[in-house]
């Protein structure tokens, strides 16, 4: 690992990392936060390129959605596997090491990929494998970047809202420029070299984050030595009603959010204009308000009741689909996507917030992992219900009948106790605060 000098004045900052006292990292404090940004986009880039790539390598050799879907869904388990992995991963070496390290896993198991293509000895079976092997560090290397936020914006005296909007603007930067980035490297130097890029993508990220400063800390400032394993987190997160709303409604709705981009706009690209250069404008439209929405976040995320906007997010939901069904034309059809994209790109760093401030920091990595485990299932399942609902009831009836599930959501949210507490504070026996410098 390559150090940073750290100067006399730079805080010690206590991140997540298991709670044991050889974790923590001193970092200078604007390079902590621009790191995990720079870390998080680049490894991001790298696995939308990945995402597209690996599919289309499939039915372009295959000829079979079905083999297609196969590998999807393994990658599903496998990110599912390393979200609930997470929290071990850290204990073991440190929130710092476990992303760099999950970076360098996902790139190696990339590298056999176009080297056995370039030979004609890629088969399915091992893409299977090695797409499990990539999701489970991938998922294991998002969790312990997540839980290093925090500290790192502790470290720059940046409210968690901004640094968590910042954070998941890179997310958004990377899928916005991982698409169209695979679909041109395909194009120009096939699929093996595309997923060269995506290695490259990763080695850099873990780099990136290689070059923060772990440090032993004071034995004072260290974090309480508890252990705990999936079930405590469990028990952790069902005991407290705002991080049990935090797993449950992401997981719902991503099931209605879900089938969006791979399948409800082709869809509609298809029957309603019959152009697929309005499916890009309408991808494009929705991640460009995901950015917007972060950005406007960061801004005022401070000032603005958590709970009106978490419930707003679940009006704006509804609102989308019955508009998009009832007035299918595409001026209305990409500002509903913008809006939809605004709401989504707020909801992510909203939710970050709120775990990190009422989780422990040693149980950080853990509550982020189990609680986004179920998202990487929750995707494909809701993918292929809406198939089957699209083949039997059509697009009209379907969004008809996504916009009521989504109001049933909404009205939940309000209802719910969990999310009234997302405007209280948690006690501070709950926190762990960074030693003071």
């Amino acid at each position: 690992m390559t150090h940073v000098a750290t100067p006399p004045d730079t805080p010690a900052v206590a991140p997540p990392t298991g709670g044991s006292a050889r974790t923590p990292y001193r970092v200078r404090a604007p390079r902590a936060l621009a790191a995990l940004v720079l870390a998080n986009a680049v490894s991001l880039s790298g696995n939308v390129v990945m995402t597209v790539a690996i599919p289309w390598l499939v039915l372009t050799t295959s000829g079979s959605a079905a083999l297609a879907g196969a590998v999807t869904f393994a990658g599903a388990a496998g990110a599912t596997v390393g979200g609930l992995a997470a929290g071990r991963v850290v204990d073991l070496l440190g929130a710092v090491r476990a992303g760099a390290v999950s970076d360098l896993i996902s790139a190696l198991a990339v590298v056999p990929v176009p080297v056995l293509l370039a030979f004609d000895a890629l088969e399915v079976r091992h893409l299977v494998l090695l797409v499990v092997l990539g999701t489970v560090a991938d998922a294991a290397g998002a969790a312990a970047r997540h839980s290093l936020v925090p500290a790192a914006a502790d470290a720059g005296r940046f409210p968690r809202e901004r640094a968590n909007a910042m954070f998941t603007s890179a997310e958004h930067a990377g899928y916005l420029l991982g698409a169209p980035l695979a679909g041109v490297l395909i194009a120009t130097v096939g699929v093996g070299g595309a997923l060269l890029v995506t290695v490259a993508a990763f080695g850099f990220a873990a780099l990136v984050l290689a070059r923060l400063h772990e440090r032993p800390a004071p034995r004072e400032a260290a974090a309480p030595a508890v252990p705990a394993g999936l079930r405590e987190t469990a028990a952790f997160i069902r005991r407290d009603p705002a991080l049990r709303a935090l797993f449950l409604f992401p997981t719902v709705a991503v099931l209605l959010v879900g089938p969006l981009a791979p399948l409800l706009l082709p869809v509609l690209a298809r029957e309603a204009f019959g152009d697929p250069v309005v499916l890009g404008l309408m991808i494009a439209s929705y991640g460009v308000g995901g950015l917007l929405g972060a950005a406007l976040f960061g801004t005022l995320g401070a000032r603005v009741p958590r709970r009106r906007l978490y419930v707003g997010v679940f009006v704006v939901l509804p609102t989308t689909f019955a508009v998009i069904a009832l007035l299918p034309l595409l001026p209305v059809t990409l500002a509903m996507l913008l809006a939809l994209g605004a709401a989504a790109g707020s909801l992510v760093p909203l939710q970050a917030t709120i775990r990190q401030e009422r989780s422990p920091a040693h149980l950080l990595p853990r509550v982020v992992g189990l609680s986004t485990a179920s998202i990487p299932v929750a995707a494909p399942i809701g993918v292929l219900g809406a198939g089957l609902l699209i083949d039997s009831l059509g697009l009209h009836r379907t969004l008809l009948l996504m916009t009521a599930g989504a109001a049933l959501i909404g009205v939940a949210a309000f209802a719910s106790r969990g999310v009234r507490l997302f405007d209280a504070r948690p006690d501070a026996a709950c926190t762990e605060p960074a030693p003071a410098p």
